[in-house]
């Protein structure tokens, strides 16, 4: 996939760690964390 920016280690999407929160089922918001160094490498919202 690419270089965390962080800690410059390669990151493949599935090691990718992701954190999920919400409110019940109409919004979601996911969090993606570098799996080296625990950064946190971007965010997405997911509304329905």
């Amino acid at each position: 996939m690419g270089n965390c920016p962080f800690c410059k280690q390669r990151v493949d999407i599935k090691e990718v760690k992701t954190e999920e929160r919400g409110k019940g089922f109409i919004e979601k918001e996911k969090m993606y964390i570098c799996p080296h160094c625990e950064a946190i490498l971007g965010f997405a919202m997911k509304m329905r």
